[in-house]
């Protein structure tokens, strides 16, 4: 049976069409959570993220569309399949890979701890406090105690060889002769006073060995005492944090180590919420991860809060994908290749900021 020449060209139009129709696009999931996604002024959305997501997708050639969702939806949306792929703010964790898929991290940086640069000075009670709490008293009472024997037993030795030294009244030698004994402890020698008896030197010379020793003792106390002090308001690891007033994100990844460490903290509904607590003195440090934390005093209180990293720890970053997407290798290979460029750490700063300086 011949076929009409029209049907044949119909099929070949058909055939044509389909064959440059465009791929299913992906329903890629987003919300905002600066620095990793947030609309500009034009209502585009920008931010670490998505910059990486662009990329990577263009590499892949995969065709999208963005789909807001809910912050406290994401998850769900993903693992049901509602939305492809989940870019923005999502860290890895255990519960989560159970109920979907990630991509390789783009993204890891300790967790890290906001505070005021006014708390990182000790006040004067501060270290008085300090002082009176450490061996840096019992020290000066053995070393005001050392000093009056002292002095009273050279007064004894050398107050009939020579009263222009240490002779007189007795309030005059003794005086004279606790003079004696804080410039020898001291080391600074004027040498105004002197004995002259050869006891009096023997007396002297035993003085000047035990005087090094006590010395040494105290300055080693106070020493000690202000590193403790300065210690005390500095964060280094987990630990220190159940001595703070903490805020932190609700429902982020900190909030939930915290929890489980038995440290209480107050939540926030948004970084910015907690660090304007912060400033305002109704905590003494908000948690988070150091992305978070060092855009938002970059942006809202420069030269007024640091961000200091918690050592150990570390929170990776990646997009969230529905179980089984087919995309997903594609997507990988292009991270990879996106994230080990030339460049990257820059395009990371440019986003998040530099650290703040003391």
């Amino acid at each position: 049976m011949r076929i009409p020449g029209w049907l044949l060209v119909v099929a070949l139009v058909l055939v044509s069409g389909l064959a440059k129709a465009d791929p299913q696009k992906l329903k890629v999931g987003i919300f905002e959570r600066p620095p990793f996604a947030m609309k500009d002024l034009d209502g585009q959305w920008t931010g670490l993220a998505v910059d990486v997501w662009e990329h990577v997708s263009a590499q892949a050639g995969i065709a999208f569309d963005y789909v807001q969702v809910p912050e406290d939806q994401v998850i769900a949306r993903a693992a049901s399949g509602e939305v492809d792929i989940v870019i923005g703010e999502i860290g890895l964790s255990a519960d989560r890979e159970r109920l979907i898929d990630f991509t390789q991290p783009y993204l890891t940086v300790p967790a890290s701890v906001a505070v005021t640069k006014r708390s990182q000075r000790p006040s004067w009670s501060d270290l008085i406090r300090d002082l009176m709490d450490n061996d840096v008293v019992t020290v000066g009472v053995i070393l005001l105690i050392a000093l009056v024997v002292f002095a009273i037993i050279l007064w004894i030795v050398e107050r009939r060889v020579d009263r222009t030294h240490f002779g007189g009244e007795p309030w005059h030698g003794v005086g004279s002769a606790l003079w004696f004994a804080a410039v020898t402890m001291t080391t600074v020698g004027y040498g105004d006073k002197t004995p002259q008896s050869p006891v009096g030197r023997l007396v002297v010379f035993f003085w000047m060995l035990l005087g090094v020793v006590i010395v040494s003792v105290f300055t080693g106390a106070v020493a000690a005492s202000l590193t403790n002090l300065r210690s005390e308001h500095q964060i280094h690891g987990v630990a220190d944090l159940a001595r703070q007033h903490v805020g932190v994100l609700s429902g982020s990844l900190s909030q939930n180590v915290l929890s489980s460490l038995g440290i209480p903290a107050q939540s926030f509904p948004t970084v910015l919420d907690g660090m304007k607590a912060l400033e305002a003195g109704k905590l003494t440090a908000f948690v988070g991860n150091e992305a978070d934390l060092r855009y938002a005093v970059n942006q809202n209180f420069p030269g007024d809060m640091l961000v200091q990293p918690i050592s150990t720890t570390h929170i990776s970053f990646a997009f969230a994908t529905r179980p089984g997407l087919p995309q997903r290798e594609e997507i990988n290979v292009a991270l990879i290749d996106e994230t080990t460029r030339p460049g990257w750490e820059q395009q990371v700063e440019r986003w998040i900021g530099l650290p703040a300086t003391r």
